[in-house]
């Protein structure tokens, strides 16, 4: 809000910055791919004969694994 401010002083008319879509948007990318690796990580644990459950309670992830 402080460099619009500084630029709408500078420039003589209403500057707006918006500094939130672009945050968003890589954020939703970054999300998205951090379900892909969670679901291929399940995935795989599954067909080595792992406990998908017994893997998320490793990371903290699984339920009643006593992280709050």
């Amino acid at each position: 809000m402080l460099m619009a401010e500084e630029a709408s002083e500078k420039l003589g008319g209403k500057i707006e910055i918006d500094v939130m879509r672009p945050v968003q948007a890589y954020d939703v990318s970054g999300r998205a791919r951090a379900m892909a690796t969670l679901i291929q990580g399940l995935a795989q644990a599954k067909e080595a004969g792992i406990d998908p459950d017994a893997a998320l309670r490793l990371v903290n992830w699984g339920r009643d694994d006593g992280a709050f």
